[in-house]
């Protein structure tokens, strides 16, 4: 035990150590090339104190979309702020990141790693985002938080994909290049199809891989579940 709280002193972060983190960032962040700045967010969030995570913060809904990507998925490091980092994050998903959807993928990314499950609802609204790639996201953010929650959700978008499948059918998704042919189409719900699976796995510590099987073993199992270690 006092190993684990030696341990645990020794990671602490402390007011001096993220004010001199901050002052690093400044004169990083004036560099003009973005991949620069970029890199001084993604760097800033690795010294995870509330006024880092402050600073971190400011660059989600500024800047260029490459420095927003790094913000977000910087915000995953504040693990020990989630409920300070979480409410921002998906504050973060409206705005000038509306249209941004790699940056709303980032997003998903971040709240995933913060595990926090007042995030749910956020990322189950997206399950059915119109670009696959934030679709996706959002389906990995509930596999990377693992809240029983999120079965009923995935149960109710697999069963979704099974039609849409069958019917030949878009579902709601695009990608950049528009909706495409029917081949197109089944890629991207075949992709988040396996997302779904994944997700599946990763709550579940099961192996299924189909959806009839997930289906039965969850009706099996919903009233008593809980998610393992």
């Amino acid at each position: 035990m006092l190993t684990v709280l030696l341990l645990s002193c020794l990671w602490t972060v402390d007011e001096k150590e993220a004010d001199e983190a901050i002052e690093r960032f400044k004169k990083a962040y004036r560099d003009p090339n973005p991949t620069a700045r970029a890199a001084a967010v993604a760097e800033l969030s690795k010294t995870p104190h509330d006024k880092t995570l402050r600073k971190v913060a400011e660059f989600l809904q500024q800047d260029v979309p490459q420095v927003r990507i790094a913000a977000a998925k910087g915000m995953g490091e504040f693990k020990d702020y989630k409920k300070m980092a979480t409410p921002v994050l998906v504050a973060s998903l409206g705005g000038p990141n509306q249209k941004e959807y790699a940056v709303q993928a980032a997003i998903f990314e971040g709240l995933g790693k913060l595990r926090d499950e007042t995030a749910l609802p956020a990322v189950h609204n997206n399950f059915r985002a119109e670009h696959i790639t934030v679709a996706k996201a959002a389906v990995a953010s509930a596999g990377a938080i693992r809240h029983r929650d999120s079965m009923d959700a995935l149960i109710a978008l697999i069963e979704d994909i099974e039609k849409w499948l069958k019917r030949e059918q878009n579902g709601p998704y695009k990608d950049d290049k528009g909706v495409g042919d029917k081949a197109a189409a089944k890629a991207r719900i075949t992709d988040i199809q396996d997302e779904v699976v994944k997700a599946f796995q990763s709550i579940t510590k099961e192996k299924w891989t189909t959806s009839q099987e997930w289906k039965i073993w969850w009706g099996k199992r919903k009233a008593t579940f809980k998610v393992p270690d």
